[in-house]
Parts: C-alpha cells; sequence; structure tokens
C-alpha cells in the first residue's frame, strides 16, 4: 500500500516536473524564434522608411516639375521629410565615416525634440546594382537611418568640385549602400535633383582607404572638377575600412 502511493507521488512529480520543463523549452522556442525574426523585421521597416522617403520625394519634385511648366518662375520650397529619430537604428551607426568624433550617436540623438525634418537633396539610381535611395542633406545618424546622407562639407551635385554622398553598409543584401562594392568602372551613377535636374556620372576610381585618411577624399576641394564620391563601409557592423566609389560628370 505505501509502495503505491509511494510510486503515486514519485509519478505526480515527474509529470510536473515534465510540464515544467516543457514550458521552458516552448518559451526558449518562442524567444528564439524572436530573435530570428528581429532583423527581418527590422529590414523590412527601414525598407519601408526609405520607400516613403523616395515617394515623398518623388511627389514633391513632380508638383514642382508641374508648376514650372505652367509658366512658375518661383523658386522651390526645400523637400522634406519628416521622421522619427529613433527609430531604424543601425548596428554600427556612427560618425566613424569621416573620422571626426566630434559626436556619438547617443549625443546626437540627445539633441532632438520629437520628430525632425530631413531635406532631400535628390534621389540616386545606379542601374548596375538595382539601387534607387533618397539623399538627404547632412550625413548625420538620423540621415543615414532613411538614406543616404550628404557630406555638407562637399558640393552640391552637377557643382564643380567633389559631391560626396554616405551610406551604410547594411547586411541585408541590396539595402542603402549594401552592393556599392559591386560597382565597376564605367557603372552609370545617376541622381535626380531636387533642383529640377538629372546628373550622370561616370564611375573611374575605387578605392579602400582607412576612415583617418578618409576625410580629405570626401571634401569638396578634393576635386577641381564636377565629381561624385559615394562612401561606405567595407562590410556591415564595425567596420575598419571604407570603400570610396568616385566618377566624373557626364556634360551634355
Amino acid at each position: 500500500m505505501r509502495d503505491s502511493i509511494q510510486k503515486q507521488k514519485v509519478k505526480k512529480q515527474r509529470k510536473k516536473t515534465n510540464n515544467v520543463l516543457l514550458i521552458v523549452a516552448v518559451a526558449l522556442f518562442v524567444v528564439g524564434i524572436g530573435f530570428l525574426l528581429v532583423d527581418p523585421i527590422r529590414n523590412a521597416m527601414r525598407k519601408k522608411a526609405v520607400n516613403e522617403g523616395i515617394t515623398a520625394l518623388e511627389s514633391q519634385m513632380s508638383q514642382m516639375t508641374a508648376e514650372t511648366s505652367e509658366g512658375e518662375t518661383s523658386v522651390p520650397s526645400e523637400m522634406t521629410f519628416v521622421v522619427d529619430p529613433n527609430a531604424n537604428a543601425v548596428d554600427g551607426e556612427g560618425y566613424d565615416y569621416f573620422g571626426d568624433g566630434e559626436m556619438s550617436v547617443e549625443d546626437e540623438l540627445a539633441t532632438y525634440e520629437g520628430s525632425v525634418t530631413l531635406t532631400g537633396i535628390g534621389i540616386l539610381e545606379i542601374d548596375s546594382i538595382d539601387l534607387s535611395i533618397p539623399v538627404w542633406e547632412g550625413a548625420t545618424v538620423v540621415a543615414l537611418r532613411y538614406g543616404a546622407g550628404h557630406y555638407e562639407s562637399s558640393v552640391l551635385p552637377g557643382q564643380t568640385g567633389n559631391c560626396s554622398i554616405l551610406g551604410h553598409h547594411m547586411r541585408d543584401y541590396g539595402s542603402m549602400f549594401n552592393r556599392l562594392g559591386e560597382v565597376q568602372s564605367g557603372d552609370i551613377v545617376r541622381i535626380l535633383s531636387t533642383d529640377g535636374n538629372t546628373y550622370e556620372y561616370c564611375i573611374d576610381s575605387i578605392v579602400v582607404v582607412a576612415p583617418e585618411d578618409l576625410e580629405p577624399r570626401i571634401a569638396g576641394e578634393y576635386f577641381d572638377t564636377p565629381r561624385i564620391t559615394l562612401v561606405t563601409c567595407t562590410y556591415s557592423g564595425e567596420a575598419t575600412m571604407r570603400l570610396v566609389v568616385s566618377g566624373y560628370l557626364i556634360e551634355e
């Protein structure tokens, strides 16, 4: 009788233990699935935000074109896109692109209150790598979360000098400047500028440099002819080198 009671107690204890183990296993499985889905979800949200930026610029550029065709001669207003500065964080982001080290990601984000208004200078297209991405004024942490950023110490598209545009090398294939390393000499880079013009550049220089050697290369005065310079990390995450792709303006 006692043995029977003892066996029942043991069975109940084992059943309870098994139930606990099952719950733990299910919980770990759910957590694991959650971790696996984090990057795909973040990538999808980032692509959506980038596409919304392109759509916003295209809409405003189309409106400007329509007004011009109707005889409007007023100077076009800035083309903008309102974003959440705390969204779309990028692994390894920071000011390491041009190595000034003056402000951390946290310091920059702390300067914002509420939403941030990005000013667009155009849409960058590279057909050879199927890239279309908005270009915002200023290579800030927030700007680079929503597209590429125009280095403010460089010239604007079409102007004489060096027009430098920076972007992240994302892990997600085709995202941001992920495929910039596939660009070859002779490829065409196109800027659909918010000034109403389209500028095309032919790539003729592709180099990899250390971060500390980058800043002079992206300054506006680095070239005395109209050129474009595109910059990204050599790979995603905490990259140690910078890929610099440059080309000359194709004159009409």
